[in-house]
């Protein structure tokens, strides 16, 4: 059987809402108990946006939300229009590292895979490192020899 933990925190309001206004909506709750019991929620009593709300208001609040609870709760999910404009629905999870290592290899497109691209990249990136530390070594050897 399961048994809550006392001291974990209470679920997301998102949840809560979903859970009671489903319950309201479908008559097995009553609104003003689904509205008295959300109003105790952390987020209608700490971080309302109004400094020490009453019980009626944090009540009003629950209760406007929960009769119109599936519009609150896409609204409060719904992750901002640039984020669903950044959205790339007919490319890869992985585009945007795509588009990275194409600009960064100079190449228009590709056939290759994003994870060949990846290693082709990092080997590029290791033969500079290379070239750097042998620049490095034949500059520090030249300048010993002018020294001694």
């Amino acid at each position: 059987m399961y048994h809550p933990n006392p001291s974990s925190d209470p679920p997301a309001l998102i949840e809560a809402l979903t859970v009671w206004g489903w319950a309201v909506q479908h008559g097995s709750i009553p609104l003003d108990y689904a509205a008295a019991v959300l109003a105790e929620h952390a987020c209608y009593v700490e971080h309302s946006g109004v400094p020490d709300p009453t019980e009626f208001e944090r009540r009003t609040w629950a209760a406007e939300d929960l009769a119109d609870w599936e519009n609150v709760v896409v609204r409060m999910s719904w992750p901002g229009d640039d984020a669903v404009d950044e959205e790339r629905w007919d490319q890869p999870g992985d585009w945007r590292m795509r588009e990275y290592l194409l600009r960064r290899l100079g190449l228009p497109d590709s056939h290759e895979t994003t994870d060949r691209l990846l290693l082709r990249h990092c080997h590029e990136q290791i033969a500079e490192c290379e070239r750097q530390m042998a620049e490095q070594h034949d500059t520090r050897t030249h300048d010993e020899g002018n020294h001694s």
